[in-house]
Parts: C-alpha cells; structure tokens; sequence
C-alpha cells in the first residue's frame, strides 16, 4: 500500500519526516520515500481544501492509497487527557453540520472519539463541543472519498489542549507528535496490506441505483456522498440490501422538499 500523510502544520510534520526519511519534491511539495508521502495543508478548510486539490490530479494510484490526517486537536476538559492519541470514528463539520464516519478495520489499543471540524479556533466556547476539535479533518474526509473508500481514510489526533489556549505559540506540538511517533508507525505498519484496498460493501448494482437516486433528486455533491456512506454503513450492520424506491419515488418541487427527504432517508439509514 501507499500511504499520504496529512498535518496542518510543518512543526506536526517534522518527527513524520524524521522517521520516514521523507525528502521534499520541489515539484509537488511532497515530502516523499519510498511508499510514503506527506504534504503539509495549512490551517483550515479553505486552505486544506486548495492544497489537496493541489495534488488530487498527481499520477497516485487512490485504489492502492491510505490516507492518514495526523495533528494536533483541542480536547474536551472531562473526556481527553492532553497528550493522548485517538482515533476518530466520527466526524461532524461545524459549519455546515454534515457527519462523516470514517470506518477503523484495523485492531488498536487507541480510544475512538469524536471530532468537529470548526471554522476558527475555539478559546471560549469549549462547552459546545464534545470529544475534540480541529479545523481541517472534515474537508479532507469530503474531498478525497470521491477516491478513497471510508476505511482508507484514517484520523489520528493528540490532544493538545483543553479548548483554552490564548497563546497558540505555547502549545509544543513537535514534542506531543514525536512522543507518540513509534505508535503512529505501527499503525502505518498495521495498515500496510493488499485487503485494505478491495473491500467492497455495496455492489456496482447498488452504487449505480444511488447515483441515479441523486441525479434524481439533484443532490448535492456532500449530500450523494452522505448517502453512499451512509448505505455503506446499513449494509454492513445490518446485512441486508438497501431498498430507498419509497424514498425516490417522487421528484422534489424545491431544495426545502429535497432536504426534508434527504434528512428522512439519514434518519432511516442510520437505524
């Protein structure tokens, strides 16, 4: 397998680029050896969302890459202990409230949390959020599940402060990710297998009737992908094929009935 690393910052990116070896490219501003990339995105969705963009064109074999987002995250006071590691399950972005649910295959001794992905950093309003907080996870999830299916996509995030920091120059985020670099390692080294890259839930069948579902109903391109998640994920726990005809048997005459639709097939398809 390939593997594309992900940090927000260059001070999250350096014990990365120690213990990999990796060797920047001028020409793509990968820092790359041998089966390892990583690229560095900046703070925040916007530019997250111009970097990946960026590279999404590269000649990178998606169907063979894993994708691990690691940084730094705001934790909630009673729930996180500063300079733990989770792994995330869940994702919601604030602003637009859409949840992504990435799917861990593999066997860990990490706690899985959830993360909402904020638009500016939060000092205080910590009460809001539960489990932890940071500004680029969602649009990575957003972006890249159009090439890499959601157990590919992995989240990995140490808690660098309780949602209080004033002085973000205080936080020695280097230190909190090389502390926890031999751990990261095995868990590259955990998802570095050919089954990782032909797992299949849906069938092609299943996959092309929800894409007709979408152009249908003109969907949005968070909501088409929302709804493949989502069925991927009843499938899986409940074993049984996904039957929405109920749900699309009418064309909506605004977005307002469209929306109301759509939050009713979430609601059916997260039971």
């Amino acid at each position: 397998m390939n593997f594309l690393l992900l940090t927000a910052l260059k001070v999250e990116a350096n014990p990365l680029i120690r213990i990999f070896n990796l060797k920047k490219d001028l020409k793509t501003q990968l820092f790359i050896h041998k089966n390892i990339s990583l690229l560095i995105t900046g703070i925040g969705k916007d530019k997250t969302k111009a970097k990946l963009k960026s590279i999404i064109d590269l000649k990178i074999n998606w169907g063979e890459t894993i994708i691990i987002n690691i940084g730094i995250a705001g934790g909630e006071n009673n729930k996180t202990k500063i300079g733990s590691m989770y792994f995330i399950n869940k994702i919601i972005d604030d602003e637009t409230g859409n949840i992504f649910l990435p799917d861990i295959l593999i066997k860990h001794n990490l706690e899985e949390i959830t993360l909402t992905t904020v638009q500016n950093s939060v000092t205080n309003e910590s009460s809001k959020y539960t489990g932890l907080v940071d500004m680029e996870a969602s649009i990575i999830f957003e972006l890249f599940s159009s090439y890499i299916t959601s157990h590919r996509l992995v989240f990995l995030k140490i808690v660098s402060d309780h949602m209080d920091i004033l002085d973000w120059k205080s936080i020695d985020a280097e230190s909190l990710i090389q502390k926890k670099i031999e751990i990261i390692s095995k868990i590259i080294n955990s998802y570095n297998t050919k089954n990782l890259s032909s797992r299949i839930i849906l069938d092609n069948s299943e996959i092309n009737l929800l894409k007709k579902y979408s152009e249908k109903f003109q969907l949005t391109k968070t909501q088409s992908i929302q709804l493949i998640f989502l069925s991927e994920n009843y499938k899986k726990n409940n074993g049984l094929i996904i039957d929405l005809d109920l749900y699309f048997r009418g064309t909506p005459k605004s977005k307002q009935e469209r929306n109301k639709v759509f939050d009713k097939i979430k609601k059916y398809l997260s039971t």
